[in-house]
């Protein structure tokens, strides 16, 4: 089985370097070949695995032999962080890591020093376990949560086959590789399984991924056909079937072979079609038989489970970069305390004969002086405040909770709000300066249409829709009944398809075709299949075309309805008919294309594709390929004077099915047709299909290539997604000698000469050459409702936007100009080179041209193609000074690989040190929303893997501006002034300690009880400002989105910065001098009482600090009027109590006090004139600035309930924000408006 060799790290993996490639990979693979079942695996980066061997219903049994000899794992699972046994050591490393909790640990060593420190070791250990327990209970309560799932799912039962074919329930803990299992429709898989049969005779099964991307579509699985016949007696055997495959890894790809009989007679090639991954959903089918190939944490969505990457705010990192700056004040200001603490030792200690000081020389006074040194720390420790890190995450969280209950982000159509995933990043919402953004199924619906087609050179398609899916009355009745059939057609080939009674029907008559009434009635009439808002076009002439034996038009249609790997479904609305679906849309828009012009798909089975096609078969190609004639007979069915009679199923054996990948961007079928002709059908990118298609012009005419590049620019310049169809007609032997390649390819595994994906890939390319082009398919993909509306917001807002996409240039600039992302009068500058050193030069060339130009806006256009050579070391400086020239508006960026999305993201943030944000819909945009400093997934029709990878997710791109105008410019100002708010009233309690640090003889004693210095951030200043950054509002809703440029200071910065923190903390400093002298001078004189003047002092300084607290808010509700209010009086409350009997087991030294100072009328004036001031300062600069400096915030207050000025405001910034505040006067409003006139 696995049995590694000695020495080998369970995990398989070696450290095998290419240095030297003959020699060391040689010796590898030597040491492995003499091992039975071993092959070489070549991982991602060059590593050699040797292969699993998976021995059907022969699971092994010890522990040892599962976990070291064979190294298979067991099947039970765990996503916890901790056990109960580390948690407490693990989560406090992990919360020590932090600056501020080690910062803080260190003064509580400190404190707990004998002789040290005056403070009690309670006042610095309380704060520091108090945020230390309260995210442990956090941390414990999410893990928990994680447990008690994982609990469950370990205890779920599933059916695994004994010999002989009976069932035993196992747990799925105990369910180990090779056990064979039953799993019945709607349970979920237990482990990675490769399907060996189910309830359907082919082996199908379908099975929804939503588990594990989000996905909701049923995917199809195919059961090897010599597996699927197997009896259940037979699959119980053991060692009847062996399956060998990769050891478990991380890539997409599967690659194994499945061996049957005692010898490994046969030998079948298992890929992605054959595996069912743990987590996924059985559905449409009753039941599956499958074998374990990879169990526990060896399974793929185990191995991909790892935690996303945490992203930190900007004011996370400015804040970090000040505390840096504070902890250097703070160092100075100890160390000249420290100086001038062991001069007054050595120098004035004999002199206060009361501090008992008897030796006075220096070194006794240096040693003194070092105590103090770390004394003064824990003193001043205060400065930093701790509980400033818990207050903002609880604030997140809140601001989060109410992102996710906002009704203006709710989508009725899927039923869910905005998500907040990440509740790090609520203020960064607001400073967002660049969005990269998705454009298929972000900026467009996702809603594939089928709107025209160019088949050889002519165009098919009107703009007409279908709105009365019903039969029209025809206005000639008689003309339709005489013309119903042409002379001599049979009954089975009429024109007109009818469904049974009841059924929709549509018609459109072309409006420019010439219509023969001798064959054809005014108007075709067709029945259909699928969804018809997934096709706009109903072309009459594209059905005659059909009807007329139009070879080339049959050719393309018949191309739309087989290469596809669509599946069909009953549909339950019209009995008889059938929906298609798909992982593509677009793909079921091209079969949904061909259903309404005539061409049905309505069967598929494990090979074989079954179609109703409305022209007549010949009766060899009946007796070639099984046409069932047993619908196409006539069923006269009148209604309306139309006879009823369908058409002929076909059945057409599909051979391969070469598949779409990002890489090869197109995918191809090997078709054999009802004459035995086999024929490649290959659709894709245009630029694809060019390289591959024949130059020869007898196949592919000049005159054709010249029609339809003029299509393909009409049809991009109409912002449809275009792709080109083609064929290529194959010999018998041709398709034998490129088929036994093929099989080899999809046997072999990984080697150097690469992997089995690669290999298929390259004998793929063998066969879809020289294609004869057969036309191209237009699909629109509508923008969704309110994107310009959006756009228009965002960049008023001043935000940045570019669009990152795989779709053809022209079909992005078009869709960049109907969403109003691109000007009408940009100048439109491309960059074309695709090799290095001319890029560089094109580059140079377009900013020595943007700087001549006249034009003030650009849009810069790059293809995927000229972005790998822009991308190059040499090149990515030039091409970063194209993309942030100060005219260059917008960048569009097409046929991009999701790589290349994320280089882009990252060289804007590395360059510019910008904040970022990507948004997305599908699997590809994933890269690029977790390189972004904010990643947005919207909800869509490609699934969930955008949203799932993101911070936030939406369910439509008109969100994002009530997420960023709105929650981002709310939290942004209220987070701002949250930490301004928590180190102006730390420091100011810090200025008192520094002052009595002087008045004190430079002593290390407090100048507050310690449980007095517990309480101030916990309970008489926490309370206010916790209800105030979650609830405050500046500017109301209505307001934000009316006037986006209310954005701009968050994506400046100009609330938290560096210069807005150090003059709070300057303000601080200013208002604790005059706190302390005011109190110090009064209430010390008063009572000559060291203690009096503390709790006097320390009053004043909550007082003052919750004055402040009522003049930065600026919306008042009931309840943070209550909550301030309570604050106060409990505080009260509170000092009473700590200064009586209760109080006096702790603190004995302040018994009475309160009662002394409260009975002082000076204090209450002390009080009264404190609060007076800070509230007469606060007042006059914030009546200066809107006097003189009016921020735009102030003017948009000042327009409240007048809507006259509001619209003159609104007509003014239309200038620009900077130049209508350098014209605002400060005359009355009018006057104020009056400038812009």
């Amino acid at each position: 089985m696995e049995d590694p060799p000695a020495g080998k790290e369970r995990k398989g993996a070696t450290d095998t370097k290419s240095v030297d490639k003959n020699e060391e990979e040689g010796c590898f693979r030597g040491l492995l070949e003499w091992l039975p079942c071993f092959r070489s695996y070549r991982g991602e980066k060059g590593e050699y695995f040797p292969l699993r061997e998976v021995v059907m219903n022969a699971p092994f049994t010890t522990d040892s032999d599962l976990l070291y000899r064979h190294e298979f794992t067991s099947n039970y699972i765990s996503t916890t962080r901790y056990t109960l046994w580390n948690f407490i050591f693990l989560n406090l490393f992990e919360q020590f890591q932090k600056a501020a909790n080690f910062y803080f640990l260190i003064m509580a060593i400190i404190t707990a020093i004998p002789g040290v420190s005056t403070i009690p070791l309670y006042a610095t250990t309380t704060p520091l376990v108090f945020v230390l327990a309260v995210t442990a209970i956090k941390d414990g309560i999410d893990d928990y949560g994680r447990y008690r799932s994982d609990k469950e799912v370990n205890a779920r039962e599933v059916d695994v086959v004994n010999p002989g074919g009976s069932t035993t329930k196992y747990k799925w803990e105990d369910l180990k590789v090779g056990h064979v299992v039953k799993v019945k429709k709607d349970e979920a898989f237990p482990a990675d399984l490769v399907i060996l049969a189910s309830a359907s005779a082919n082996g199908e099964c379908g099975i929804q991924t939503a588990n594990l991307d989000g996905e909701t579509n049923i995917k199809t699985r195919q059961a090897l056909k010599e597996t699927a016949r197997m009896s259940v007696e037979t699959l119980g055997k053991p060692g009847g079937i062996r399956i060998l495959c990769e050891r478990p890894h991380a890539g997409k790809e599967f690659e194994g072979r499945l061996l049957i009989g005692p010898g490994s007679d046969q030998s079948f090639s298992l890929n992605n079609d054959n595996v069912l991954l743990r987590g996924a959903t059985l559905k449409e089918t009753k039941y599956i038989y499958g074998v374990i190939i990879y169990t526990g944490e060896q399974t793929k969505v185990m191995i991909h489970n790892d935690p996303p990457r945490f992203k930190r705010s900007h004011m996370d990192v400015t804040m970090n970069k000040q505390m840096y700056l504070i902890f250097l004040l703070q160092f100075c200001i100890i160390f000249t305390a420290t100086v001038l603490s062991g001069w007054f030792y050595t120098n004035r200690g004999d002199r206060h004969w009361y501090l008992g000081i008897d030796d006075t020389s220096t070194n006794e006074g240096t040693r003194q002086a070092i105590i103090n040194f770390c004394a003064f720390y824990v003193l001043l420790s205060v400065m930093v405040p701790i509980s400033l890190y818990v207050s903002m995450e609880l604030v997140r969280v809140g601001q989060a909770l109410l992102i996710g209950v906002d009704n203006r982000m709710y989508d009725p159509e899927d039923g869910k709000f905005c998500s907040a995933r990440s509740t790090t990043l609520s203020e960064e919402l607001g400073q967002i300066q660049y969005v990269f953004s998705d454009k298929t199924g972000t900026l467009t619906s996702n809603q594939m249409a089928f709107e025209k087609a160019s088949i050889n050179g002519r165009l098919y398609g009107t703009r007409e829709e279908v709105k009365d899916l019903k039969v029209d009355k025809d206005p000639h009745p008689s003309r339709q009944k005489t013309n119903a059939f042409s002379p001599g057609r049979r009954a089975g080939d009429k024109e007109t398809l009818l469904g049974p009674e009841g059924d929709e029907k549509f018609k459109i008559v072309s409006q420019d075709a010439t219509i023969n009434s001798e064959r054809f009635s005014d108007a075709v009439v067709m029945d259909f299949d699928g969804d018809p808002r997934f096709c706009n076009m109903s072309d009459n002439s594209l059905r005659r075309a059909l009807l007329d034996g139009d070879q080339s038009a049959r050719d393309y249609v018949l191309a739309l309805a087989l290469c596809q790997t669509v599946t069909v479904n009953d549909d339950p609305n019209r009995p008889g008919r059938v929906t298609y679906q798909g992982e593509s849309t677009d793909e079921v828009a091209l079969v949904t294309a061909a259903s309404m012009h005539g061409v049905r798909f309505v069967k598929k089975k494990r090979n074989e594709v079954t179609l109703v096609i409305p022209w007549e078969t010949s009766p060899s190609e009946s007796k070639e390929m099984k046409v069932m004639d047993m619908d196409r007979k006539e069923s006269e069915h009148k209604r309306g004077g139309t006879r009823k009679i369908s058409g002929s199923r076909v059945v057409f054996k599909i051979l391969q099915i070469l598949a779409f990948t990002s890489d090869r961007k197109r995918m191809s079928v090997i078709v054999q047709f009802p004459d035995g002709t086999i024929r490649v059908l290959t659709k894709g990118a245009d630029n694809k299909i060019k390289a591959i298609s024949s130059n020869d012009k007898s196949v592919n005419s000049k005159k054709l290539w010249e029609q339809t590049d003029a299509h393909l620019f009409q049809f991009s310049r109409e912002g449809l997604r275009v792709m080109l169809v083609g064929q290529r007609k194959l010999t018998e032997s041709e398709y034998r000698s490129w088929n036994a390649e093929y099989e080899a390819a999809s046997k072999s595994f990984a080697d150097e000469k690469g992997n089995r994906k690669q290999k298929m890939e390259k004998v793929a390319e063998k066969i879809e050459g020289n294609l004869q082009v057969l036309g191209v398919t237009a699909i629109e993909d509508k923008l969704q409702e309110g994107v310009p509306q959006t756009l228009r917001l965002l960049k008023k807002a001043g935000i940045r936007i570019w669009v990152l996409t795989g779709d053809k240039q022209n079909t992005a600039v078009n869709i960049g100009k109907s969403c109003g992302l691109i000007g009408w009068d940009y100048q439109l500058v491309y960059i074309r080179s695709k090799q290095a050193g001319a890029c560089k030069e094109e580059m140079e060339g377009i900013l020595q041209a943007l700087s001549n130009a006249e034009s003030e806006s650009a849009a810069l256009m790059v293809s995927g193609d000229s972005l790998k050579a822009s991308l190059i070391p040499g090149n990515r400086d030039t091409l970063f000074s194209v993309m942030n020239h100060p005219k260059i508006r917008v960048v569009v960026a097409s046929r991009m690989t999701p790589a290349q999305k994320r280089d882009i993201v990252t060289l804007v943030k590395e360059k510019l040190g910008v904040v970022t944000l990507a948004i997305g819909d599908g699997a590809n945009d994933v890269s690029m929303i977790r390189a972004a400093h904010v990643g947005v997934g919207l909800r869509g029709k490609e699934g969930m893997q955008a949203a799932n990878s993101s911070d936030f997710a939406i369910s439509k791109f008109r969100f994002l501006s009530q997420l960023l105008l709105v929650h981002g410019t709310l939290s942004y100002s209220r987070n701002s002034t949250l930490i301004l708010y928590f180190f102006y009233k730390n420091v100011m309690m810090a200025v008192q300690q520094i002052f009595f640090i002087f008045f004190s003889g430079y002593s290390s004693e407090e100048v507050f009880d310690g449980y007095m210095l517990n309480t101030f951030n916990l309970c008489w200043t926490a309370l206010p400002i916790l209800f105030f950054s979650v609830f405050d509002r500046p500017a109301n809703v209505d307001e934000l989105l009316e006037f986006p440029q209310l954005y701009l200071p968050g994506l400046r910065g100009e609330y938290f910065n560096f210069r807005t923190f150090w003059l709070s903390f300057v303000e601080a400093i200013v208002h604790g001098a005059i706190v302390w002298l005011v109190t110090w001078f009064t209430l010390h004189n008063i009572f000559d009482s060291y203690w009096a003047s503390s709790v006097g002092t320390y009053t004043a300084v909550v007082i003052v600090a919750n004055t402040k607290m009522t003049m930065i808010t600026t919306t008042w509700f009931w309840f943070n009027a209550l909550i301030l209010f309570l604050t106060v009086l409990v505080y009260f409350m509170y000092i009473f109590l700590h200064c009586g009997p209760i109080g006096f087991e702790f603190s004995p030294w302040l018994f009475g006090v309160i009662n002394q100072v409260m009975r002082e009328p000076v204090f209450y004036l002390v009080l009264i004139f404190l609060s007076f001031g800070v509230f007469l300062q606060d007042f006059t600069v914030a009546y200066v600035k809107r006097i003189f400096c009016p921020s735009l915030l102030q003017l948009v207050q000042e327009c409240r309930g007048d809507v006259a000025l509001k619209q003159k405001l609104i007509v003014a910034l239309n200038e620009g924000v900077d130049e209508f505040k350098n014209k605002w006067t400060q005359s009355d409003h009018e006057k104020k408006v009056k400038m812009v006139s």
